[in-house]
């Protein structure tokens, strides 16, 4: 724990999701929340979107942090910043508007269930 999803629209030119989740991941780990090996990244790119109802030029990432319950409000607000800053600093060059969005939310904590496996 925690699970950090981030989606974005395929009109973001040039965007290099893997480096995006490293950068991403970095600062989770550099927030002292978290373990590095507790961290869970995945992306995916969306190819069918709207902003508002029409079509539009401009591109969106949003990331969604999934994290147990038991941080303070300023914890996951300060991370939210750290997320935000991460995320724009692996914009490419020269990319149109996009709007970027971080979500961190609580799951209860008696409710989430791990295994970890040995090989």
């Amino acid at each position: 724990m925690p699970h950090l999803s981030l989606e974005y629209t395929q009109n973001l030119n040039g965007f290099d999701a893997a480096k995006a989740l490293r950068g991403l991941g970095q600062a989770m780990f550099d927030s002292g929340l978290f373990g590095e090996s507790d961290i869970k990244s995945r992306a995916q790119c969306l190819a069918t979107y709207l902003i508002g109802t029409t079509d539009t030029d401009t591109a969106f990432a949003h990331v969604q942090v999934s994290l147990l319950s038991g941080r303070s409000d300023e914890q996951k607000k300060r991370l939210g910043a750290q997320l935000i800053a991460a995320l724009q600093a692996t914009l490419p060059a020269g990319h149109g508007p996009v709007q970027l969005t971080v979500d961190v939310r609580d799951m209860d904590r008696d409710c989430y269930a791990k295994q970890v496996l040995p090989a």
